[in-house]
């Protein structure tokens, strides 16, 4: 095969790989009751809000190749996503979405997972914190989840301001609330790439579902879409062999 038409093909093959990672379907197929809590009231947008549940939600991820179970953490409040029910989803890493300010959050949240969750749920992973504030309870889930939602919201600017409060008529646990100021408090400043993010849809309706973070897994499973400059490298590759190729004709 000549340099020209193997990379044509690798270049096809690359195509076809972002869309198979655009193919993804997604099922919140439970809630981890060890890493979170029922019936958390938050106040939202001045409404005192009972959450259902706030922490680490189960998701069954499956691609041509099969199905993987894996841990993740809603991110956009204000989005509905529903147990059992199926939906697609296109996978990225933070650093591949917009603007600059969504990318910031989704990095600190990311940082979070990876010194507060991670540790506790998979013995070896390195942190940051002392073990004191890693996630092993469900108020500290919880309160996790809380501090997720104030940093994406409102750029994690505590929980008596902004659109995401504490609740007033009804209010929030003080535990969990505690734990969410503390991770907030200790994720000022810090961000990670290492994460992946779930942008999900709607299979009926195209319409957007719930946002979905969680840490990285190398399961075998779908993983981030390439970047578009990936796309571009392997133009200019393409290109600088078909001229190499003429040179040699």
């Amino acid at each position: 095969m000549g340099p020209s038409r193997l990379a044509l093909r690798l270049f096809t093959c690359a195509i076809l790989a972002c869309g198979v990672a655009a193919a993804d379907t997604i099922e919140a197929t439970g809630v981890n009751t060890s890493l979170g809590e029922y019936n958390v009231w938050i106040n939202e947008n001045g409404t005192d809000v009972n959450t259902y549940f706030a922490g680490v939600i189960d998701i069954q991820l499956t691609n041509a190749d099969g199905t993987v179970d894996r841990d993740t953490l809603c991110v956009d409040l204000f989005t509905d996503i529903y147990l059992g029910e199926t939906y697609g989803t296109t996978i990225f890493q933070p650093s591949q979405l917009s603007p600059a300010s969504t990318v910031a959050a989704l990095q600190r949240i990311a940082w979070l997972e990876n010194n507060v969750l991670l540790p506790a749920t998979n013995p070896g992973d390195p942190s940051s914190l002392p073990t004191v504030d890693w996630a092993s309870t469900p108020a500290q889930g919880a309160g996790l989840q809380l501090a997720i939602w104030d940093i994406e919201v409102d750029g994690g600017d505590g929980f008596s301001s902004g659109e995401v409060q504490a609740g007033v008529s009804n209010p929030t646990d003080p535990t969990v609330l505690a734990w969410a100021e503390t991770y907030e408090a200790v994720s000022l400043g810090q961000l990670s790439d290492l994460a992946f993010v779930y942008e999900n849809v709607d299979l009926s309706s195209g319409s957007p579902a719930q946002t979905l973070e969680g840490p990285e897994f190398l399961d075998g499973g779908p993983q981030p879409v390439p970047e578009s400059s990936t796309f571009v490298l392997a133009g200019i590759a393409l290109l600088a062999l078909r001229q190499t190729s003429r040179r040699k004709a």
